[in-house]
């Protein structure tokens, strides 16, 4: 019997009826949510409610909190998988968070949440909860790192993104693809997904700022940032990892002056690189000292600099070496 513990956080998926016709997101119990579900004989669930919030509401020492109840379940032999339950809105980040930090060679990890909420028709919440208990339940699972199950498909941490505000088919790969499926209980293993070294979790995280480029951007928004004195900074640039001419005085200052800076592509898929050298390129940046991110968001990027930067992590070399992907990693 696979001993299953579920760790519910709130969201959608813990949704009830409010009194002015709108959801209380988070406000059910993470016991309410195993109700009418029907598990077989071979699963035994531990059921634990960790937070109750929406994921718009979710910061750092949330993230904190579910990785040690991870950490400690994982060390101390307690779980053959454990399932996670959140709202969608910052679900990918979350899992990328655990990913990050967690040993999941022997334990999966599987993060599940909901396009609607449990009371409505059509709702995807039992489904999409059972498909990732049976996830974190299979051989299969383990060593695949942290995996998003949604609507039947299973993907990477790292590269999962919602794409949808509504749809049941809210997350996905973009140009990568799911890493397999869950069919009739039978999880189903097409690849496996690369990954990055494991980050020692320590708290608390410092502050990392994401800063989007736009056609027009004003070097005055950037400096306001700057001023307020972010630890690191990531750039959501536009194409292979550009920003606007006038930024680059004040990103050189910023990064004489030991700003940790990494730079990311806006495109829903592709990879930074110096392929073209012109104003305020990627080639521009990176001989100024900041660092182009591969097939990460910048969302998530934010989190691997802030983890990174509290293990004392700071050179533009350590930093670039942590975002490597490797084969297999587990």
């Amino acid at each position: 019997m696979k001993r299953i513990f579920l760790l519910s956080t709130g969201g959608t998926i813990a949704s009830a009826p409010g009194q002015d016709g709108r959801d209380v997101s988070g406000a059910l119990p993470g016991e309410a949510l195993v109700q009418a579900l029907a598990l077989g004989e071979e699963v035994r669930l531990e059921v634990e409610s960790v937070l109750q919030k929406p994921s718009n509401a979710i910061d750092a020492t949330d993230w904190v909190t579910i990785a040690r109840r991870c950490e400690a379940l994982i060390a101390g032999g307690l779980a053959d998988g454990i399932v996670i339950t959140h709202g969608t809105d910052t679900l990918e980040d979350t899992a990328y968070f655990l990913e990050c930090v967690l040993d999941t060679a022997k334990v999966p990890v599987v993060v599940t949440g909901s396009q609607r909420v449990p009371h409505a028709l059509g709702s995807d919440a039992h489904a999409n909860l059972k498909r990732a208990i049976d996830a974190a339940a299979s051989v299969h699972s383990v060593g695949m790192g942290v995996m998003v199950a949604f609507n039947e498909s299973l993907y990477s941490a790292s590269f999962v993104r919602k794409v949808s505000s509504f749809r049941l088919d809210g997350f996905d790969a973009p140009g990568l693809g799911c890493l397999g499926f869950i069919d009739n209980g039978e999880v189903q293993i097409l690849q496996r997904p690369m990954r990055q070294q494991r980050l020692m979790l320590r708290a608390p995280l410092p502050r990392v700022d994401i800063l989007p480029v736009y056609a027009g951007a004003s070097a005055a928004f950037l400096e306001a940032v700057l001023e307020s004195g972010p630890a690191g900074l990531v750039i959501d640039g536009v194409g292979r990892g550009h920003v606007p001419p006038c930024w680059m005085p004040a990103l050189r200052s910023a990064m004489d002056r030991g700003l940790s800076t990494l730079v990311c592509s806006s495109t829903l898929h592709g990879a930074t690189h110096q392929s073209y050298q012109f104003p305020g390129s990627l080639h521009e940046l990176e001989e100024a000292g900041a660092v182009g991110v591969r097939h990460l968001t910048a969302r998530k990027a934010r989190i691997r600099l802030a983890l990174l930067l509290a293990n004392g992590a700071n050179t533009p070399q350590a930093i670039r070496t942590a975002f490597d992907w490797q084969q297999d990693r587990c």
